[in-house]
């Protein structure tokens, strides 16, 4: 009985304290009206808008970050609170949301940084650091084995340049290589405090000819929050350049492990990492004279298919995977993952006619 009072307690706590009140209450003003509203994320370095608030959910997702939840969990990260400290603030009227919601800045929201005071890409130096966590990865059993329950195995990894990072060792092996404190400081592989950005993470290079251009890095543990990294600064397509100036085809996904798992099957892939940004992944496809858009299977992949498929006119076919398939990722798991998703290319090129 207990139990179930306190759960009726959360509903009804929850009841009053819609989700996209309180982030707005944050200062995290959110474009639109409707179903889905979007923002810039207050858990991370971005200027895209990548935070997303399901209104007829109550859920909130970060196609930058990967941090999600409901109102519960963003009073909790905002504010360094614990779940009890959470529901006090949310019941005793002392939470974040007003009666009228206001865009004001949150103590602990972090300012975004324009994109014209991010300093240059180093190439160098971002190269240098993907040896590094190449070199770690050979030597983490549990790195090895991440990558392994994902579909990917050795060699697919040394061929795109995959990498481990500890969390330590990476700024003595770049002053090793004579690299200098103020060229290191403004790499983006540092946070402010000089720990290691990717720590704990499976980094993943965009690279042209073995030369780093941007990096990101998906978390080990599924717990860590946030799940994913990158260098500051505008993303690219993810492994789009690497295809050459014009491929002929490329296939689209929607996030990184999909674009590694296709990858390892020698598909041409690539990725928007997140839905986020049409206009610009379009424009950076206008080389290509054949685009397949395998994205996620929910309601996010469906609009930002549709959305580039506008875009890129019939230049583009959409990939529609099996029922209960989320991802392409998930296909590694399948045991006839890549005669599969072949079927499904064809599927859409035929009904792209």
């Amino acid at each position: 009985m207990v139990a179930a009072h306190a759960a009726a307690d959360i509903a009804e706590l929850k009841a009053r304290n819609p989700l996209g009140d309180t982030v707005e209450a944050a200062g995290v003003a959110l474009r639109g009206k409707g179903r889905v509203r979007q923002g810039v994320c207050p858990f991370h370095q971005e200027s895209e808008g990548s935070f997303t608030v399901y209104a007829d959910k109550e859920k909130f997702y970060c196609f930058g970050c990967g941090s999600r939840g409901d109102v519960l969990d963003f009073v909790q990260r905002m504010e360094g609170l614990t779940l009890p400290e959470a529901i006090r603030r949310l019941g005793d009227g002392s939470s974040l949301v007003s009666t009228a919601p206001v865009n004001r800045p949150a103590p602990t929201q972090r300012p975004t940084v324009p994109p014209a005071a991010l300093p240059p890409r180093d190439p160098a130096l971002l190269t240098a650091a993907m040896r590094y966590y190449a070199g770690r990865l050979r030597r983490s059993q549990l790195a090895m084995d991440y990558l392994a329950s994902r579909g990917i195995g050795l060699e697919t990894a040394q061929r795109l340049g995959l990498g481990y990072a500890p969390g330590h060792g990476l700024r003595a092996y770049l002053q090793a290589g004579g690299y200098g404190e103020d060229r290191i400081r403004a790499s983006g592989l540092f946070l402010e405090r000089g720990a290691e950005r990717f720590a704990r993470t499976i980094t993943v290079p965009d690279m042209v000819s073995r030369r780093v251009r941007w990096l990101t890095g998906r978390a080990v543990d599924s717990a860590a929050r946030p799940r994913f990294q990158a260098v500051p600064g505008h993303k690219p397509v993810l492994g789009l350049a690497a295809l050459g100036p014009a491929p002929p085809c490329v296939v689209l996904t929607e996030g990184v492990f999909d674009y590694l798992t296709l990858a390892a099957w020698g598909q041409p892939a690539c990725a928007a990492l997140g839905t986020q940004g049409m206009d610009k992944v379009a424009a950076a496809l206008r080389g290509c004279s054949r685009v397949f858009l395998a994205f996620d299977n929910d309601d996010a992949g469906a609009v930002a298919a549709e959305a580039l498929k506008e875009l890129l006119g019939r230049r583009a076919a959409v990939v529609n995977l099996p029922r209960g398939v989320a991802d392409v990722g998930e296909l590694a798991k399948h045991p006839h993952g890549p005669p599969l998703f072949q079927r499904l290319l064809a599927l859409a090129a035929q009904a792209a006619r």
